[in-house]
């Protein structure tokens, strides 16, 4: 072949492949497109179907430039969108056909599966009750489109950026919004609107995450809850203020419910009103602001959408709740963050561990940064006080303390019974494991225990749980849990008094870290769990390939590939007797 021919791409290839069908078996269905365009589109075809209520539609099935990579797309009329489920503002068809490997042998196969889910979702536009069942299934997606719609429609504004801290109601709450305006020359537009249930305060909120930016302006929110039977489809939504007020006038039984709301609030001085429909746990807002004519016209009303920013939703999607409002009221004192005890602290937190004290009396040095979860920013700063800032602004609805101290110091002089739910200690260290059992009673009122270390160059890792019938003895046993035994010369020391560390990355103690954290979760979940020890351990060809002098004992699992491991479950009987 001439070295100047150039050869299609597998793209092309399949556009062609596609071409010559509809040419040839599918040319009675479609018209190509003669000119589409080339800079999104290798090809184009049209259709017009016939539809008893709609009456015909050109429909139009092109083929993206990274086809087969992506399937082909259906465009409707655009003003299909809310009068049909499944289109969006473009007017595109959401039919859900995914790619498959099959596709660039044949192209021709996801081209008769988007024409078959075409064929099948036209003859659904024909069942008006097809049609009400798909929006009430993905209401919130259509609520974006109406919103939008609206809001272009009218010529409206709506916040940027729209968050809600929710908690579950059954009858119409009262709330508080915070919005934030920066000032500008143009027409000012709120970039941050937070609202609250209750009396919590947005703007605390808002600061506390850092979103407030601007200037403030305060207001107030009504929530209504609508029985889940209740219809809730582009064609209930409320357009007016009318329409809302009888809405939510039906669910309290009271029509003046909203407009007493308003006056209610009118001698105070906030100008930000908000009407918060919920159902199903979702949240659709509704801005309220002053009637064009007072007196003679009604308030207008935008409807905007909302994130829920809460708990339940930013850590459980609303699924569990059970197990995560149990985690919520677990306190839980961790000794150390350091590359284990960090990653450890924010798995809990992510979890949905309530409250976290954590302690360690060392700062963040440059090293650290290769297997830390903090970094460079925090060089200098106490790990437990910065890790804590990190988690406080990461993790909604988290309580979280800092302390600069050593663990001894901390337990035995700042610690009560009744304290904590747990003690974590991911310190590593001999003489904290010893303190622990001599204060547990005194400083801790005997409550459950968890050891957490690792092996050296992270060979392995083990939690161990002790609850209230057992205590970890004071001579330190670590050599009956672990599966090496250790040679002084494994850890490499530094220039300095009593400092060296051994060599191993954020990959290898992160997973120690899931390890050992999903477990602590476990005992937090069901704290009369008997007495466990739980280990990670990897193969004899790892320890084999660390070069240095160690004993592997029977725990190592025997195989020749260096990722292979195994978890282990053990009694704390059978490893440290009675």
């Amino acid at each position: 072949m001439p070295d100047n021919v150039i050869q299609p791409t597998p793209f092309e290839q399949a556009a062609g492949a596609v071409q010559e069908w509809f040419d040839g078996p599918g040319s009675a269905m479609v018209a190509r497109v003669q000119h589409p365009d080339r800079g999104r589109h290798l090809a184009a075809w049209h259709m017009h179907l016939p539809h008893p209520v709609m009456g015909t539609q050109r429909v139009t099935l092109s083929l993206l430039r990274d086809f087969p990579a992506s399937a082909p797309q259906i465009h409707f009329a655009p003003e299909l969108c809310l009068n049909w489920p499944h289109v969006e503002e473009s007017g595109r068809f959401c039919h859900g056909v995914e790619p498959e490997a099959g596709d660039y042998a044949d192209p021709t196969q996801i081209v008769q599966c988007v024409l078959e889910r075409l064929q099948a979702f036209w003859e659904n536009t024909e069942n008006p009750s097809w049609i009400s069942e798909e929006f009430q299934k993905e209401s919130l997606s259509y609520w974006l489109r109406f919103c939008r719609l609206y809001q272009r429609k009218q010529g409206r504004l709506s916040p940027v950026e729209a968050r809600v801290h929710y908690t579950a109601i059954d009858e119409v709450t009262e709330g508080r919004v915070a919005s934030y305006f920066k000032e500008s020359n143009r027409k000012p537009r709120c970039r941050m609107l937070v609202a609250t249930l209750g009396k919590d305060d947005p703007n605390t909120l808002a600061h506390q995450y850092r979103w407030a930016s601007g200037n403030l302006v305060r207001g107030d929110a009504l929530f209504a809850p609508l029985p889940e039977n209740t219809p809730w489809g582009p064609t209930d939504w409320p357009q007016t203020f009318d329409a809302l007020s009888d809405l939510v006038g039906g669910i309290t039984g009271n029509p003046q419910t909203v407009p007493e709301w308003i006056q209610d609030k009118a001698g105070k001085r906030r100008s930000s009103l908000l009407v918060v429909l919920v159902q199903r746990n979702v949240c659709y807002g509704y801005q309220i602001s002053a009637p064009v004519v007072p007196g003679l016209t009604a308030p207008q009303i935008t409807p905007i959408t909302l994130q829920r920013v809460d708990p339940d939703w930013a850590l459980a999607r609303d699924q569990q709740l059970p197990t995560l409002h149990q985690r919520r009221q677990r306190r839980v004192l961790v000794l150390g963050c350091g590359s284990l005890g960090a990653p450890v602290a924010e798995l809990l937190a992510r979890a949905g561990v309530g409250e976290l004290h954590l302690v360690d009396m060392e700062v963040l040095e440059a090293p650290n940064c290769s297997r830390h979860v903090l970094g460079a920013d925090d060089i200098g700063e106490g790990k437990a006080e910065a890790l804590a800032r990190r988690l406080r602004l990461s993790i909604p609805g988290l309580a979280v303390t800092g302390l600069a101290a050593t663990a001894a110091v901390y337990v035995s002089a700042r610690c009560k019974p009744g304290d904590y739910d747990l003690v974590l200690d991911c310190t590593g260290e001999a003489a904290v494991r010893s303190m622990l059992t001599r204060f547990r009673t005194l400083s801790l009122g005997g409550c459950s225990v968890v050891h957490g270390w690792m092996e050296p160059f992270c060979s392995a890792a083990h939690a161990v749980f002790i609850g209230h019938d057992r205590e970890w003895p004071v001579n330190d046993p670590t050599a009956k849990v672990n599966v090496g035994q250790w040679t002084s010369e494994t850890r490499i020391q530094l220039p300095a008094c009593g400092a060296g560390f051994h060599p191993y990355g954020a990959a290898d103690a992160w997973q120690s870290a899931g390890f050992i954290a999903e477990r602590v979760l476990a005992t937090l979940d069901n704290p009369a769990m008997p007495s466990t020890i739980w280990s990670w351990v990897r193969s004899k060809a790892f320890f084999d390939s660390l070069g240095v002098r160690v004993k592997v004992g029977p725990l190592a699992p025997n195989s020749t590939n260096t990722f292979d491991s195994i978890q282990i479950s053990r009694s704390f009987e059978d490893v440290l007797g009675e």
